[in-house]
């Protein structure tokens, strides 16, 4: 994977996990062929795309659905890796929105019930 030509893209990329760096540079590519852009700004559309379809890439948080009504909230890619029959990943924003009529308490996470 090569370094993004603009700086603050480069610093944003890193903190992309493997399948949005990759959704990223896929949608940088098309941009520059297809568009006919330069490489910067196809890479910086690129990254507008990517964090419009999932906002809370940045974030470092991963919501995990793992029942009708459970959620697990993490900061740890290992435990997702590690649960990976979880229902779905879905944006925190809109499930709290959706879910919990936009207010949610969080409570300590007990691996026993998991």
């Amino acid at each position: 994977m090569k370094k993004p030509m603009d700086e603050l893209v480069a610093d944003m990329v890193t903190v992309l996990d493997a399948g949005l760096r990759e959704e990223f540079e896929e949608r940088a590519a098309i941009m520059e062929f297809e568009g006919k852009l330069s490489l910067a700004h196809a890479e910086c559309l690129a990254l507008l795309n990517v964090l419009h379809r999932h906002p809370g890439a940045l974030s470092g948080v991963i919501l995990l659905q793992v029942g009708a009504a459970r959620w697990l909230l993490t900061t740890d890619p290992d435990f997702v890796r590690r649960h990976q029959g979880a229902i779905g990943v879905r944006n925190l924003a809109d499930v709290v929105r959706e879910q919990y009529s936009g207010t949610a308490v969080l409570t300590p996470f007990d691996p026993e019930q998991c």
